[in-house]
Protein backbone atom coordinates (compact mmCIF):
# COMPACT_ATOMS: atom_id res chain seq x y z
CA UNK A 1 0.00 0.00 0.00
CA UNK A 2 0.89 3.60 -0.99
CA UNK A 3 1.03 6.68 1.39
CA UNK A 4 -2.32 8.21 1.08
CA UNK A 5 -2.11 11.80 -0.02
CA UNK A 6 -4.74 14.11 -0.19
CA UNK A 7 -4.97 16.95 -1.62
CA UNK A 8 -7.44 20.06 -0.72
CA UNK A 9 -7.52 23.36 -3.13
CA UNK A 10 -9.74 26.19 -0.96
CA UNK A 11 -12.79 24.93 0.20
CA UNK A 12 -12.77 21.77 -2.47
CA UNK A 13 -13.02 18.62 -1.58
CA UNK A 14 -9.80 16.36 -0.98
CA UNK A 15 -8.87 14.82 -3.95
CA UNK A 16 -6.05 11.57 -3.71
CA UNK A 17 -3.03 11.78 -5.18
CA UNK A 18 -0.58 9.38 -6.93
CA UNK A 19 2.78 11.12 -5.43
CA UNK A 20 3.96 14.20 -4.03
CA UNK A 21 5.02 15.49 -7.23
CA UNK A 22 1.60 14.64 -8.71
CA UNK A 23 -0.34 17.13 -5.90
CA UNK A 24 2.51 19.50 -6.72
CA UNK A 25 1.88 20.05 -10.33
CA UNK A 26 -2.07 20.01 -9.66
CA UNK A 27 -1.28 22.78 -6.68
CA UNK A 28 0.89 24.73 -9.60
CA UNK A 29 -1.59 24.59 -11.98
CA UNK A 30 -4.26 26.35 -9.95
CA UNK A 31 -4.32 30.29 -11.03
CA UNK A 32 -6.21 31.84 -8.25
CA UNK A 33 -8.10 29.96 -5.00
CA UNK A 34 -9.75 31.36 -1.85
CA UNK A 35 -7.82 29.96 0.90
CA UNK A 36 -5.30 27.74 1.28
CA UNK A 37 -3.85 24.30 -0.85
CA UNK A 38 -3.01 21.73 1.08
CA UNK A 39 -1.77 18.49 1.24
CA UNK A 40 -2.37 16.18 4.34
CA UNK A 41 0.01 12.69 3.84
CA UNK A 42 -0.48 9.86 5.75
CA UNK A 43 2.33 6.75 5.31
CA UNK A 44 1.92 3.30 4.52
CA UNK A 45 1.19 1.21 7.28
CA UNK A 46 -0.36 4.42 9.31
CA UNK A 47 1.64 6.87 11.64
CA UNK A 48 1.45 10.40 12.13
CA UNK A 49 0.29 12.63 9.27
CA UNK A 50 1.89 15.69 8.11
CA UNK A 51 0.38 18.56 6.48
CA UNK A 52 1.99 21.00 4.48
CA UNK A 53 0.85 24.24 2.47
CA UNK A 54 1.45 25.25 -1.46
CA UNK A 55 3.59 28.41 -1.61
CA UNK A 56 2.57 29.57 -4.59
CA UNK A 57 5.55 32.53 -4.62
CA UNK A 58 8.15 29.53 -4.24
CA UNK A 59 6.03 26.89 -5.99
CA UNK A 60 6.38 24.58 -3.33
CA UNK A 61 5.35 22.92 0.12
CA UNK A 62 6.26 24.65 2.85
CA UNK A 63 5.39 24.06 6.42
CA UNK A 64 2.64 25.43 8.37
CA UNK A 65 3.91 28.33 10.30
Amino acid sequence: MRDLILLTIGDQEPVRCLSLDDAKARAAAVQAVDGDIIVEITPEGGGLMTSLRYDQTARDWAAFS
